[in-house]
């Protein structure tokens, strides 16, 4: 093996690896998901994202608290 063949195979390597740490975050990090499902908490009740989130359910939730768990 050469140096130019080795570079190529370190790069390759390299690249490879990101890509699987970077979906093993997205994963991880509940990014993925099936669209409308909350990655944080089946409940919005006392939920730490709640404030933030975009959720219709959350939105649900934040105009009527009282009605307890939107949906």
């Amino acid at each position: 093996m050469d140096r130019r063949h080795f570079l190529r195979n370190g790069g390759r390597l390299l690249m490879l690896g990101g890509m699987a740490a970077g979906t093993a975050w997205l994963v991880a990090g509940g990014q993925v998901g099936k669209p409308g499902s909350c990655a944080v908490s089946s409940r919005c009740n006392g939920c730490s994202k709640l404030s933030g989130c975009s959720d219709d359910q959350a939105v649900q939730f934040r105009r009527n608290p009282e009605k307890g768990q939107a949906g």
